[in-house]
């Protein structure tokens, strides 16, 4: 469905009246095809059908420079399906270790501190509601009580509950880089940073996380 002069895409919907299920139809070169198991939601345009029904319609044209198939994320309906958000199924004393996806600085050179974008992989077993948080354990001692390990720090989920691969498999946190500035010297001072903010700015593609959750959703 593509070629080096590009490609048109349609997904028409509904097939129903609730608004979940979708058909997609594209057309190339004036042959027009249709997958009806598509499901999913872009934007469109109205169109009247009946009095209480209407048919929506979106275009979008991908330019692809080489031939291969085009493929539209389905996300899980099973995620919306859930009538309460799940709560506190990992506790800090039984963790769950997950993995780094990714770790991605979102701001510019110039900026005042530095924030990154972390992708984590928790492989569908921690689930989460939008406005929830997830709890970090960094590795290491507590350094107020040696010998312990370092308290939870709570940071709220920037993903929805999809996450970023549209999967329900992962979850991203945008953390800022807490570090300490001696208000004489105007230097950094390495012994009074965060140390989870940099533990997860610092974190490498593959490392393994310990998270806990969930918390409850924040109320408006």
């Amino acid at each position: 469905m593509a070629s080096a002069l590009g490609a048109q895409v349609a997904a028409v919907a509904p097939i129903g009246s609730d608004g979940r299920h979708y058909r997609s139809c594209s057309s190339l070169k004036g042959n027009n095809s249709c997958n009806k198991s598509w499901t999913g939601k872009l934007a469109w345009e109205n169109k009247t059908l009946q009095p209480r029904h209407t048919k929506k319609v979106f275009c979008m044209y991908v330019q692809q420079a080489s031939k291969s198939k085009c493929k539209v994320a389905i996300k899980p309906l099973e995620l919306e399906n859930t009538k309460e958000p799940p709560l506190n199924l990992y506790k800090p004393k039984g963790p769950y270790t997950a993995s780094i996806v990714s770790v991605e600085r979102i701001v510019g050179p110039k900026a005042p501190g530095e924030t990154c974008h972390i992708v984590i992989d928790h492989g569908g077993n921690v689930p989460y509601w939008e406005g929830q948080s997830y709890g970090v354990i960094p590795p290491g001692e507590n350094p107020k009580k040696p010998g312990a390990p370092n308290t939870v720090r709570l940071y709220s989920i920037a993903s929805t509950r999809y996450g970023d691969s549209f999967d329900g498999r992962t979850a991203s946190l945008c953390v800022r880089r807490a570090v300490y500035y001696d208000p004489e010297t105007g230097k950094e001072d390495p012994s009074k940073k965060g140390i989870c903010s940099n533990f997860l700015c610092d974190s490498k593609p593959g490392d393994k996380i310990q998270i806990t959750g969930m918390q409850p959703c924040k109320k408006p």
